[in-house]
């Protein structure tokens, strides 16, 4: 049978960070799309969209969107002409934040999304012989959205958002779930295996028992907790690039000395979210506590980095950091944007300091997940470890301890979601055509 015969079976692990997309065939066989991109061709998709009117005309030019790698050099390219969306997953369950304002326009949220998805399916490089426009799809969702918002929401939003970009029949499937089908391939006999996926928004675990030999899946428990990879970057923000910009330093109003607003720098937790610091009245009130500060310098340069929205260049460079810090004993944090000149070196040793807290807050959820499946350590037999904050020595190192490094296995971080929820993708489609024909 020609691939062009084939039925193929879509899995879409929207991300925080990066998106994957993920085929099935009939067969079972699974391959993840790729992308184009600088370094070439990549097998997941930046999650950042730029919105741009063109010969910088706001309200006469031309409206376009750039998705991926594209958003980032529009974004890079136009400035101030530019708006850039990042980690939009992390807003999905929040009832207060529904739409945005992007050049005199309110987007609500599923149109942002909707307006990804649509660049993430013309980017991606599809089979011969199979339409960039699928009309099924399961999509993955965590065990728990981000924030402390509404879970029914989130989902109904990111089911609008698949609807408004062409997809016709929307299923949903748990992210470490899906991770867990696609690791089962590679088991001979009988396990019960524990999914970590740990994603830039969330930290989810899922525990279940497979049997190769009836190919049947059991779930018995998932929980998931919203701390991971953007929040290990907050860390290193907090105790390095916020003292920098002015936290913890005075000013003197009226003879009487205080501390510099604490508000600015909650804000840098959400550094998707800084370019809202941009505002009149902040960067006034800025520039009249430089005036009397203790450390004039430091709220100059935060006035700065605000003015010249560089929330997406501190991400960057923080990323760059903590990813160094995974394989080496030190890394040097560097930021500079004149006039902002920051080189720190952080130790390793210091940076799991910071995140211990919440390292202990993913083993929690880890420990929840055993005690809902009414299990201990001994009774899990593999360790599947995924997604890209699993490569984080102090998170290896506790569920190492916690299970035995013997049982720890990983390999696929970036696609086993993806690759997983294309495989659900057709399970559920075979159990359906099954019962029909019943």
């Amino acid at each position: 049978m020609s691939e062009k015969q084939l039925e193929m079976y879509v899995g879409v692990d929207f991300g925080t960070t990066n998106t994957v997309v993920s085929l099935a065939d009939a067969a079972g066989g699974v391959r993840t799309l790729v992308f184009p991109s600088a370094q070439g061709r990549l097998p997941t998709f930046r999650s950042v969209l730029c919105y741009v009117y063109e010969d910088n005309d706001v309200h006469g030019g031309v409206r376009r969107v750039y998705c991926g790698p594209e958003a980032i050099a529009a974004f890079l390219r136009q400035g101030d002409e530019a708006r850039l969306i990042q980690s939009v997953k992390t807003f999905l369950s929040s009832r207060s934040f529904s739409k945005s304002a992007i050049h005199g326009r309110e987007y609500t949220l599923e149109e942002i999304v909707a307006d990804f998805l649509r660049g993430l399916l013309k980017a991606a490089q599809w089979p011969e012989g199979v339409a960039n426009a699928p009309s099924a799809v399961m999509v993955g969702r965590p065990v728990k959205f981000a924030g402390e918002g509404d879970d029914a929401l989130a989902e109904s939003r990111l089911r609008a958002a698949f609807a408004a970009a062409g997809f016709a029949s929307i299923e949903f499937g748990l992210e470490p779930q899906a991770a867990a089908y696609f690791f089962a391939r590679r088991l001979q006999e009988p396990a019960t295996v524990l999914v970590a996926d740990f994603g830039g928004g969330t930290s989810d675990f899922s525990i279940v028992r497979f049997d190769p030999s009836t190919g049947t899946a059991t779930p018995l428990a998932h929980t998931g907790v919203g701390v991971a990879g953007d929040t290990l970057d907050y860390r290193i923000i907090d105790k390095v690039v916020a003292p920098a910009l002015g936290k913890g330093s005075r000013f003197r109003p009226a003879g009487h000395w205080l501390e510099v607003p604490k508000w600015i720098y909650f804000e840098f937790e959400h550094w998707h979210q800084l370019s809202f610091l941009k505002r009149p009245a902040v960067l006034r009130e800025l520039r009249e506590i430089e005036l009397t500060s203790d450390t004039p310098l430091a709220i100059a340069w935060l006035r700065e980095f605000l003015e010249q929205e560089l929330g997406f260049h501190l991400y960057q460079a923080v990323n760059r950091c903590k990813t160094e810090l995974s394989s080496a004993e030190h890394a040097e944090l560097v930021f500079e944007f004149a006039p902002i000149s920051l080189r720190r070196s952080i130790s390793r040793a210091d940076f799991e300091q910071w995140i211990e807290p919440d390292v202990a807050a993913i083993d929690g959820a880890c420990g929840d997940a055993l005690a809902r499946a009414g299990l201990r350590e001994r009774d899990i037999s593999v360790v599947f470890m995924t997604g890209g904050t699993s490569f984080v020595p102090l998170i290896r190192r506790r569920f190492e301890s916690r299970f035995g490094a013997g049982k720890i296995v990983a390999g696929d971080e970036f696609v086993s979601v993806g690759s997983g929820l294309a495989l659900l993708a057709r399970e559920r489609s075979w159990d359906k055509k099954i019962n029909k024909n019943r």
